[in-house]
């Protein structure tokens, strides 16, 4: 596994060998940067259920200044993050739905890829309106099995939705 583009393109990411994690392929993270064309409009990035921090390494080396990795192990995240800037990111290790509470600070971007069927969809988009997580004009990319039974929050509306094999991408963003 590897970053696709960008100022990183080319180094390889670390990934473990439980079969608890599974990183986003390259073809895959190629495919929804493509989508999101320009990654220097989501300067700030949460990468939720980061596992490999793959996804959110990705946007670094496409532009992004900031990202915050939320993990429950961490292991992978120390290993891969080591090629960012210190100041460029933050690790917190734990629960999504307990550190969201904590978290002072609105992303332009949201990535979750969560662990096939133990988190409820709508559970974490609910999360993300309490705590104010997303700016106004924000996007969130959901990554999951696509055969996962999808409940939409009602502050949120689905934008584009693309399958890849078993994977199903969305992008969602505020009601308007």
């Amino acid at each position: 596994m590897r970053i696709v583009s960008g100022l990183l393109k080319g180094r390889q990411l670390h990934s473990p060998e439980s079969s608890k994690t599974r990183p986003t392929t390259d073809k895959l993270r190629s495919a929804v940067f493509s989508i999101l064309s320009d990654i220097k409009e989501y300067p700030d990035i949460l990468d939720a259920f980061a596992g490999t921090g793959a996804l959110g390494i990705e946007a670094y080396s496409r532009g992004a200044s900031h990202i915050d990795f939320i993990d429950k192990d961490i292991s992978s995240l120390k290993i891969n993050t080591a090629m960012l800037d210190k100041g460029a990111y933050n690790i917190y290790r734990g629960d999504y739905l307990k550190i969201c509470a904590a978290l002072k600070r609105q992303y332009d971007l949201i990535i979750f890829d969560p662990p096939y069927n133990l988190y409820k969809t709508d559970e974490i988009l609910a999360t993300v309106y309490k705590f104010n997580l997303l700016k106004n004009d924000g996007i969130i990319l959901y990554e999951e099995f696509y055969k996962t039974e999808f409940r939409l929050d009602e502050n949120f509306e689905i934008t584009d939705e693309r399958r890849y094999g078993d994977t199903i991408i969305r992008f969602l963003r505020y009601k308007e």
